[in-house]
């Protein structure tokens, strides 16, 4: 008996709800298998973040900012850190 048919004989066994349950798990065991290729998914973020950059670049949106490092200390209104020096 093969694998496919031993599981159908034992899923016959069960009740309907209990069946119900087994599909359940098995959705789940799907999921987990789609989403055990991170390297996958990060590839298509990275592209998706290189594609909103491109288009930032070409809609020249920063193009005002004279000196980003200046820019950056006003949007982050820098402070000194508890604990280090200034």
């Amino acid at each position: 008996m093969t694998l496919m048919e031993e599981i159908e004989v034992q899923l016959n066994r069960l009740p309907p709800e209990k069946q119900s349950e087994v599909l359940d798990f098995i959705t789940f065991l799907q999921g987990r298998v789609r989403s055990a290729s991170p390297v996958s998914v990060e590839v298509e973020r990275g592209k998706r973040i290189k594609a909103a950059l491109l288009k930032l670049a070409d809609l020249k949106v920063f193009s005002n900012i004279k000196d980003p490092v200046e820019w950056q200390r006003q949007i982050r209104k820098d402070r000194n850190l508890p604990g280090r020096a200034a």
